[in-house]
């Protein structure tokens, strides 16, 4: 992986963090009021909406669309599935722990859960021209090469 996919990664998995902590204060807020499954419908559109509009301006630094914002919520049902799977794995097959098999399990799947979301919001979506030299050379000396041109 290149150092800014690693940055990228790394963004993701904060905003991942934090969009967990979302979803926990909207659902055991509402949970007071609503029933829990209302509660928990309403506090994963929430953190869903959040983390799509978090990880298009700050991880990926794009603007968001509504067409990665309707591909968006691919990558968490590959989490979900991936990690079920793996969880299912580890418990049944290899008699592991199932608390400790659930966090492996969605550790495991975050590489695929990044690069789906990465698709979803970048997908379609103009991207900067890249630089002849593939962006290496200091942005000072593109600069002074480009003002020589004109």
């Amino acid at each position: 992986m290149r150092r800014a996919d690693l940055k990228q990664f790394a963004v993701f998995c904060a905003i991942g963090v934090a969009n967990t902590a979302v979803y926990w204060s909207v659902y055991a807020t509402l949970n007071i009021w609503l029933p829990y499954l209302a509660a928990h419908a309403v506090g994963y559109a929430v953190s869903v909406t959040g983390s799509f509009l978090l990880n298009s301006y700050v991880t990926l630094r794009t603007r968001p669309t509504w067409r990665g914002f309707a591909r968006y919520p691919l990558s968490g049902a590959v989490n979900l599935v991936g990690s079920g799977l793996l969880l299912h794995l580890a418990v049944s097959g290899l008699g592991l722990d199932e608390n400790f098999s659930a966090l492996a399990a969605g550790v495991l799947v975050t590489p695929l859960s990044f690069l789906l979301a990465r698709w979803a919001i970048t997908s379609g979506t103009a991207r900067p021209a890249a630089a002849p030299d593939g962006g290496r050379r200091p942005p000072e000396e593109r600069v002074r090469e480009d003002a020589s041109r004109t």
